[in-house]
């Protein structure tokens, strides 16, 4: 038999190395005991609570409500679910004690966080919600090829009513988003939507020529215009647009002599060689794109106010994907597709890799996630391919510190690993950490995807 000190040790080892938080009260709500989690649900050391009031505690919001209090009350056992100032969740279960002549005692209760898997039943449901559009998609397309094309919502859904309008109309139309938007698919899009999408579409990215070049490759030179001219001259890009259209891209990139220039050209819809004294009447439709604020560099004399006027007819903003959540499944669908037919492939992704990338910044935005996806179903060995085959984040642009960036890295990594291990006492132990620098890591990274 045991003794009586024994029993204690054991009784005592049992309370400390229990998962649950364990409490217990006299019959007056007077608290005899609260084990050390205490501290890690409530915020306070258990030591401050012995012989305080749990009805006092009660109304203080600490213990709100209190499962001990309402067994008193009762005398019978009682189940609540209950929420700490610390913001975590519980499933607490209160017990009333009697001794050997059913006279109350106190109160005994068991507290189980349950944060994590409130916090993944939620998670679970988003991948699953994830999953079924992401399967719904996918069966649209095979249904209907034009799906892709045609099925546009929220942010995006305002940019192509104001394209549907503007494609039948020769006007001069500028397309304003940061760099990877989609500025140039939108460009393509006027263009195959409107009566010239039979005749030829010039991108040209005014940032990309030499400066001592612009001109000639814009508007063509006559023969001996300069040292190395072709024989016979040569034609600029608004003369080989003909009747289709020229796509300026990066126009805030041009000098301004150049500007001038062009303004005339829209002005008086004609171009003149370089080197040349003849006039050519311009046919061409012209599209202009910028990821800089016109409106800052013609404060800063960097840019023409009369060229932004002309150039500014129709003015359509794109917004960054991030602004854009509802439409990432829908890219990530036709990326895949696109990807999978160039390389002869037939891989998909994984709930958890749809749902990693949805939660990504995407700073470069369309391009970043065009590249990323392309580069990793090229590297992928797998034909379902995961984010742990992944392992790497998105490279951010030059937009980010290397403090963003490594928190970036950081939130990555703690996502992914709490996904394998869901407690913050399992989270700690695998990466090696204290359980309460595990819990600030979880509040700050998992509970705000």
């Amino acid at each position: 038999m045991l003794s009586l000190e024994r029993s204690h040790l054991i009784l005592e080892s049992i309370i400390k190395s229990s998962f649950d938080e364990i409490f217990v009260t006299d019959a007056d709500g007077k608290i005899l005991f609260a084990s050390e989690r205490f501290k890690d649900l409530f915020g306070i050391h258990a030591e401050e609570v012995i012989h305080q009031s749990v009805f006092l505690l009660e109304k203080q919001g600490i213990l709100s409500p209190s499962v001990t209090g309402k067994v008193l009350q009762s005398k019978k056992s009682e189940t609540i679910i209950q929420e700490t100032k610390k913001g975590r969740k519980l499933v607490v279960s209160g017990h009333p004690i009697f001794d050997e002549n059913e006279q109350l005692q106190g109160a005994l209760s068991f507290s189980r966080d349950i944060t994590e898997l409130d916090y993944l039943k939620k998670t679970n449901q988003q991948v699953a919600e994830l999953m079924a559009l992401y399967e719904k998609e996918i069966e649209k397309i095979k249904n209907n090829p034009m799906y892709l094309s045609a099925a546009h919502h929220g942010k995006m859904g305002q940019v192509y009513s104001i394209v549907e309008k503007v494609s039948s109309l020769d006007v001069t139309v500028l397309l304003e988003g940061e760099t990877g938007v989609g500025k140039n698919f939108i460009a393509r899009k006027i263009h195959k939507k409107s009566n010239r999408n039979k005749e030829p579409f010039i991108e040209v990215n005014c940032g990309a020529i030499p400066e001592s070049l612009i001109e000639s490759e814009l508007f063509g030179y006559e023969e001996g215009a300069f040292t190395g001219a072709k024989k016979g001259g040569k034609k600029g890009y608004f003369e080989a647009a003909g009747k289709g259209t020229i796509f300026l891209d990066e126009i805030s990139e041009l000098p301004l002599s150049l500007q001038v220039k062009l303004l005339s050209v829209l002005q008086n819809l004609m171009v003149q060689r370089v080197g040349g004294s003849s006039t050519i009447p311009l046919t061409c439709r012209i599209i202009c794109a910028t990821n800089q604020d016109l409106q800052k560099l013609i404060a800063e004399k960097r840019f023409r106010e009369d060229l932004y006027y002309r150039i500014n007819v129709i003015r359509i903003m794109i917004p960054p994907l991030r602004e854009r959540r509802e439409e990432l499944v829908r890219l990530v669908v036709e990326l895949l597709k696109e990807f999978n037919e160039k390389h002869q492939m037939d891989k998909e992704f994984t709930p958890d890799m749809l749902s990693w990338l949805n939660r990504q910044e995407w700073p470069g935005n369309i391009r970043e996630l065009r590249n990323f996806i392309e580069r990793i179903l090229i590297t992928s060995n797998e034909d379902c391919i995961d984010i742990d085959q992944v392992g790497v984040t998105p490279i951010p642009n030059d937009d980010l510190t290397l403090e963003q960036y490594l928190q970036r890295m950081e939130g990555d990594y703690i996502v992914r690993m709490y996904e394998k291990y869901p407690s913050s006492i399992k989270l700690a132990k695998k990466l090696g950490i204290s359980q309460s620098t595990a819990n600030r890591k979880i509040n700050q990274y998992v509970q705000r995807t």
